[in-house]
This record gives structure tokens, C-alpha cells and sequence, in this order.
């Protein structure tokens, strides 16, 4: 499997944006907006935009910002200090993948990371789900799926 974080990588390409697509003048006007210091316009459905080619934007965007913030902790935080991926004393979170992991799992918190990043790659790399090439649909559940992905991230 192509980890995300994997030890031995000390660099991973972020996922992008084709220059001259729609998406890529979306991900331009967001980070134009972002700026500003207007948060209510910075996350606004720019007028006459696809909305979900607005989530595709947003969700890969903070796909990839969480990826560099992630990748600064991993290097202080290893399986010896980390064991578990908790979020403070009352709360631990599990890994089900339903490959893998067909029960919920404890996981250090560097190896819970990864597969959580791995997967959310591996949904952004899905045309089916996320769409590259303009004039194809998104899949129904679309909106739900970036929704769900993006929680995720924000652990």
C-alpha cells in the first residue's frame, strides 16, 4: 500500500488541480477570498458555480492543508509516544475499514493517521466520487461523502 505518511517518504506531492479546468479557477477564487478576512464570502457558493464542484474544491484544499499539519506532528508524535489515537482522556477512536480492519481497532495514533489519510486519498482519487475531467456528474452521494470526508480530516 502507498502510505501517505509512510517513514521512509520525506516528501509526498499534494493532490492539484488542473491548470485551465474549472476546478482550478474555483480553488483560485477560494484562496483569492480566503484573505480577505470575510469568512461568510470566503466559503460562499461563488454565483452561477456548480455546488459541488465548490465541496471538490474545498474538500481536497483542506485535504491537503491537513496533510502538511499532519505531517509536522507525525514527526514528534511515534507509536512509542502516541499509542493510542485518543482525543483527551474520555474519548479514543477505533480504525474499521471493513478490509483490514473488519472489527474496530486501536491503532497508535501515527498508524491511525495514515490509514485514514490513505483512505481519504484513495476516495479523492476516485473519478467516480471526485470527477476530474469537467462535464462528468458527480455521483448522488456526493455531498455526503465530501461531508463525511472532510469530518474526518478534522479530527
Amino acid at each position: 500500500m502507498n502510505n501517505l505518511f509512510n517513514r521512509n517518504k520525506t516528501f509526498r506531492p499534494q493532490k492539484s488541480h488542473s491548470h485551465g479546468t474549472k476546478r482550478y479557477d474555483l480553488h483560485k477564487h477560494a484562496q483569492a477570498t480566503l484573505g480577505n478576512g470575510d469568512m461568510r464570502n470566503a466559503v460562499a457558493l461563488p454565483e452561477g458555480e456548480d455546488l459541488n464542484e465548490w465541496l471538490a474544491v474545498h474538500t481536497v484544499d483542506f485535504f491537503n492543508e491537513i496533510s502538511i499539519v499532519y505531517g509536522t506532528i507525525l514527526e514528534f508524535c511515534t507509536c512509542e509516544s502516541c499509542p493510542e489515537m485518543r482525543a483527551g482522556p474520555k474519548f479514543e477512536y477505533l480504525w474499521k475499514d471493513n478490509k483490514e480492519y473488519k472489527t474496530p481497532a486501536k491503532l497508535a495514533a501515527p498508524e491511525y493517521i495514515d490509514m485514514l489519510m490513505t483512505w481519504v486519498e484513495e476516495l479523492l482519487s476516485d473519478e467516480t466520487l471526485f470527477p476530474t475531467r469537467e462535464g462528468v456528474p458527480y455521483c448522488r452521494g456526493f455531498q455526503s461523502v465530501s461531508l463525511r470526508t472532510r469530518i474526518l480530516l478534522a479530527l
